[in-house]
């Protein structure tokens, strides 16, 4: 095993490259769910979402975010973000089931 193959390397890579995702490749995607996980401190909210990259995948992926934190029920957040509305989502180009939701997906939040 060559030691960038290690996997304490490669866990380092992953934490790396996630500090220059917005330079990562973009792809259109569509969200396949929506929901809002409850905790005793607030709600999280958690977009899934599929793509493809050329004629590869599909991938999927899973944006959990602190940063949206709401006070919404889960019909206000349906009402925003449906299941099958386009997406912008970054992947690593080296391996794109490493990917996250372009920030705009946040911003969409903010009109509720």
């Amino acid at each position: 095993m060559l030691p960038f193959e290690h996997p304490m390397f490669r866990d380092l890579y992953d934490s790396v490259s996630w500090m220059f995702s917005r330079r990562w490749p973009k792809a259109e995607g569509v969200i396949t769910a929506v929901d809002l996980r409850r905790y005793q401190k607030g709600s999280e909210l958690v977009v899934r979402y599929k793509f493809l990259v050329g004629e590869d995948g599909p991938y999927t992926g899973e944006s959990p975010s602190s940063e949206w934190l709401v006070d919404a029920d889960l019909m206000s957040i349906h009402q925003t973000l449906k299941i099958g509305t386009p997406v912008v989502v970054r992947y690593r180009s080296d391996d794109p089931s490493v990917n996250k939701l372009h920030p705009s997906v946040g911003r969409d939040l903010e009109a509720w």
